[in-house]
């Protein structure tokens, strides 16, 4: 009989410490896969909020860009009239002032190029750069046309007021063709926001 006590009381502390391990384990792998949780909870909930945040900022970023585009469009477009001296500094001053202002807004602005990070946009800050060279030949064009129709007579002057027109021409398509591209990123940017918030 008291072999029997024996077992009987081994084998209960036997079954207590298994139960005791068996609740350890149990618990360590119920707080890893809660620990788990919450951290992936978290690193979704930083990426969703920075991806709103770059969002945002692209949103506004390229609005402040169509505003400078259209602007640039107006100025040529006007540019290209007969104005009075009073209206064509108004008009450059005008442009200068956007450009000073965009200008500021870039440099001041490191979110901007992290775009592609969190969205599919086709207007990549390297393909901005290239169209950027472009704009910057294309506007140098001009200028040199219209340099040197001020100093130009006869026919002469004609050539080069054909040759202004088409360089007026090519600029303002070029500058169509970006504000189209910036608007389609935009409503791009715009649905994926949406789209995160919920709406």
């Amino acid at each position: 009989m008291m072999e029997a006590n024996l077992t009987l009381i081994g084998v209960s502390a036997l079954s207590g410490l298994t139960g005791a391990i068996l609740a350890q384990i149990v618990a360590a792998v119920n707080s890893y896969f809660t620990d788990k949780r919450k951290h992936s909870f978290e690193v979704d909930n930083q990426y969703r909020n920075k991806k709103i945040e770059i969002g945002e900022n692209y949103y506004y970023m390229n609005g402040e860009m169509m505003a400078v585009i259209r602007k640039y469009i107006e100025f040529w477009k006007n540019f290209n009239t007969s104005r009075g001296k009073a209206s064509l500094e108004s008009l450059k001053t005008e442009a200068n002032l956007f450009t000073a202002r965009l200008e500021k807004l870039n440099s001041e602005n490191w979110k901007y190029n992290l775009i592609t990070l969190y969205f599919k946009v086709a207007f990549t800050p390297d393909h901005m750069q290239a169209v950027n060279a472009q704009s910057r030949k294309l506007q140098l064009a001009t200028l040199d046309l219209a340099g040197r129709l001020k100093s130009a007579t006869g026919e002469e002057k004609e050539n080069l007021l054909g040759k202004y027109a088409v360089a007026v021409f090519d600029m303002c398509s070029h500058y169509e063709a970006i504000y189209e591209k910036l608007d389609l990123d935009k409503n791009v940017i715009r649905e994926e926001l949406l789209k995160d918030y919920g709406v």
